[in-house]
């Protein structure tokens, strides 16, 4: 019966899923040849050495895979693996293999996958099997699963310690539908345990019985007097909790007819509420939460229940967003049905106040205070009945845990040579439980914790210092002890920003009642390296000495690691463009970083990241291949939350680069008008130098002589040579001309238009890589500046050789 109830629903959610994707065509996939092969894959390796009781070896597999598809269809695949034991109790699967594969706004997940439905029915709980997400444009979003949530596990009386489970497997679904003015929601889950799943009985006292569960959960969401925004979460979850019991029975809950119910099933609820409301620069909220003792279902691991929760928050930024404040209050209680011997409520109330004057100073406070109370029944009196005013007999206990934290921090210096920061932060917890208005013998205890921080930093070497000493002093009923000790490290880049080394160290002293108790020393050392940006490389060594009255205990913890990522394995034919309806059944989406704001489908975004970087000019080839890397990945992403995270990484690369080509062509021209400047003050000596040169061959004896009636021969030789030096002179002086021509047009172009002379583009082209290396490796503007210059005058001197033409000489600087 429940598999045709499977069956039937998945048939439901396919066809409906085939019905909101009515330009799906199969001809497309036939059409659109274009693979896109990109993922990852990583294999870490921990070696120990110690008294811990820990495995002296163990290691971790972890891969991801993505095959798309003419940029239409993403299947991601994934897997993890490792050889540790983790001490769990429940036959969870630790070992994992996963693929997701997904078209427009369907998504699948096959395999060993969680869902999240609901905090109060499928939560997080991993099962082998398989789920959708629809989510067209529209007002429906549906999304299912179903699988196997636990293995079976027979009782093995050798490890008591190991509880039996029996096979269990569970379905569900959550859908939401949009009106208007309010948002509905749906989910439905289902769990149910085989009985004939285990061969080998149970212990009764072990109490493991074969169940079944059912919730239900309904959501709303919704906007009063336009800005007060208003959601709210109801759920009922029935539990059987022994299906083999034939005894009938009754429970009340709106999930309990999904369920076959007997004597052992009861019914539990949930509701939550929460009111936001915009004020100022901030919001004020107020929250409503109630569970229900033993409330729980089979598609979490952890829920709270049996309690009742009210909170209310404020935040603001005042004095032109120099100051933040943020305020929490909240009252919680148990013992909501009066079935517990003592009842707990506790109030909370937090400050966390934000200040920056500047940009180099920063104050951060934060105040905390937890207090709970706990009314303990007399038990002897209420058994015996010796009041009728039990509320008289109550023990009352009190616990109050206060803290109090404060973080100063200072930026000294901050420029291209040097980096020094200062930091100091302070805290405090305060804790004392108290009986009948009085403390508690051992129930008080008092810890201040302080921290001094000083960092040095040279960022054109890659190289930083840090030095810290710290210190905590606790007071309890039992004694006073104190720790203190000093920490320096540093870090430095190698080959290129390739390599990353990394150490430290930190020595420790303890002391109890003003005697000595130990010594710690640890070393910490790490190194990370990135070959051709595909392969990381990764170790760490930790080391740990510890010298007691009583002996010494060493440590040792070294850490491997190494990932493999990449992309662009990829056939390429033709592919037709796709059409605007196709276009429009992509979501809208809005992205924003600095002030740069995209908004559109995923494929207007990326053509708009494509129309920038074209705009970015020039760009080396290196900084090109990057972003294109960077785009690529982008529209790669499996979903959309992937896509923003990958544009997000291609702007901040971007922006970097824009700020790069803006510096370049503010020093490129820089470099032009420089130059025009030098070249004008150097035309007239060259026109004087080739008017002299002129003169002489003008006053020359044989200037003008047929050169068959000349008979001096030295004479001849001795004007020829005057020639000679005239067209070298006037050649000289063209080739001059032209470039000052050209590097004046040049200068008299702003910056940002630089790059719409062709000439400019050619030597752009051939000088960026060396100009932008400059700027990374942050030379100074004038050192950058003088180096294009230096490029320049070669380069235009070569095309003036072949363009510069002597039909006529103006002689500008002639005097009279």
């Amino acid at each position: 019966m429940i598999l045709k109830k499977i069956i039937l629903i998945t048939l439901l959610l396919f066809t409906a899923a085939f019905g909101f994707s009515q330009n799906f065509n199969v001809q497309e996939l036939g059409k659109a040849k274009l693979i896109n092969v990109s993922g990852g894959a990583s294999a870490n390796t921990v070696f120990y050495s110690g008294n811990a009781a820990r495995e002296p070896f163990s290691y971790f597999l972890n891969g991801n895979i993505n095959f798309n598809i003419a940029n239409l269809y993403n299947i991601p695949l994934s897997f993890s693996y490792t050889n540790q034991k983790f001490g769990y109790n429940k036959p969870v699967l630790m070992n994992r293999l996963s693929i997701h594969p997904s078209y427009k706004w369907i998504t699948a997940h096959i395999g060993d996958v969680s869902m999240n439905f609901s905090p109060y029915t499928l939560s997080g709980h991993q099962f082998s099997g398989f789920g959708v997400d629809l989510t067209p444009q529209g007002k429906f979003k549906i999304s299912a699963m179903y699988g196997r949530l636990l293995k079976s596990n027979e009782f093995d009386s050798a490890y008591p310690d190991i509880l039996p489970a029996y096979k269990r497997f569970g379905y569900g679904f959550k859908t939401a539908y949009a009106l208007e003015k309010i948002t509905l929601g749906l989910t439905l889950f289902k769990a149910r345990d085989q009985i004939n799943s285990l061969n080998n009985p149970v212990p009764f006292e072990l109490d493991v019985t074969p169940k079944e569960n059912a919730a239900i959960s309904f959501e709303t969401n919704f906007k009063l007097f336009k800005k007060l925004q208003v959601s709210t979460e109801y759920a009922n979850s029935s539990i059987t909790e022994d299906l083999r019991v034939v005894q009938a029975g009754k429970a009340k809950g709106v999930s309990s007819f999904l369920l076959g119910r007997n004597s052992t099933t009861t019914s539990y609820s949930a509701f939550k509420g929460q009111l936001a409301y915009p004020a100022g620069k901030g919001t004020l909220g107020l929250g409503y939460e109630r569970i229900d003792p033993n409330y729980r279902t089979f598609g979490g691991y952890y829920f709270n229940n049996d309690l009742e929760n009210i909170t209310v928050n404020a935040t603001q930024n005042l004095f032109k967003d120099k100051v933040s404040l943020a305020l929490n209050l909240g009252l919680q209680k148990d013992n909501l049905e009066k079935q517990k011997e003592s009842q707990m409520k506790r109030l909370v109330s937090s400050v966390n106040a934000d200040f920056r004057p500047n940009q180099k100073l920063n104050f951060n406070l934060n105040y905390s205070n937890f207090q709970s109370y706990t009314n303990s029944r007399n038990q002897f009196d209420y058994i015996n009945q010796v009041s009728n005013y039990d509320y008289l007999d109550t023990l009352n206990f009190r616990q109050v845990n206060q803290n109090l934290g404060l973080t100063v921090n200072y930026l000294l210096r901050s420029d291209k040579q040097l980096k020094k920061a200062i930091s100091a932060n302070f805290s405090m917890q305060d804790a004392v439980n108290q009986q009948q208005g009085k403390a508690v013998a051992g129930g008080a205890s008092t810890y201040y914790n302080s921290a001094l921080t000083y960092s040095l930093g040279y960022p054109q070497k890659d190289l930083s210092f840090n030095g810290s000493i710290n210190n905590t002093y606790g007071q309890t009923d039992a004694g006073k002890n104190f720790i203190i000790g000093p920490t320096v490290g540093a870090s430095k880049l190698f080959l290129e920003k390739k390599l990353n080394a990394t150490a430290s160290t930190s020595y420790n002293t303890s002391y109890n009642n003003g005697e000595k108790q130990n010594d710690i020393f640890n070393f910490r050392l790490n190194g990370s390296y990135i070959y051709l940006e595909k392969h990381n490389f990764n170790m760490s060594v930790i080391t740990l000495f510890n010298k007691t009255a009583t002996g010494k205990n060493n440590d040792l913890t070294a850490t491997l690691s190494y990932t493999y990522s990449f992309d662009k394995i990829k056939m390429r034919p033709k592919r037709e463009p796709r059409t605007e309806e196709d276009m429009n059944l992509s979501p809208i989406l809005k992205i924003n970083l600095n002030g740069k704001a995209l908004e559109g489908t995923r494929d207007q975004i990326t053509a708009q990241l494509k129309e920038m970087q074209l705009a970015l000019n020039p760009l080396p080839e290196d900084e090109s291949t990057n972003l294109e890397h960077l785009l690529t990945q982008a529209t790669l992403a499996s979903d959309d939350k992937q896509f923003k995270e990958k544009v997000l990484d291609y702007l901040e690369t971007y922006q970097t680069e824009a700020e790069n080509v803006k510096k370049y062509n503010n020093y490129l021209s820089e470099a032009a008008r420089k130059l025009e400047s030098e070249m004008k003050n150097k035309d007239e000596s060259l026109e004087n130098a080739y008017v002299a040169a002129i003169g002489r061959v003008n006053s020359h004896k044989l200037h003008g002589v047929d050169e068959a009636a000349i008979t001096d021969k030295t004479a001849h030789k001795s004007y020829l040579k005057l020639v000679e030096r005239s067209n070298s002179n006037r050649d000289q002086l063209t080739r001059h001309r032209w470039m000052l021509k050209e590097i004046s047009a040049l200068a008299k172009l702003p910056a940002a238009e630089i790059q719409q002379n062709p000439t400019a583009v050619v030597f752009s082209a051939e000088q960026v890589g060396e100009a932008f290396k400059a700027i990374k490796d942050k030379k100074s503007g004038p050192e950058i500046i003088a180096d294009i210059e230096v490029k320049m005058i070669p380069f235009y001197h070569e095309i003036a050789l072949k363009n510069a033409k002597t039909d006529e000489i103006d002689l500008n600087h002639i005097q009279k």
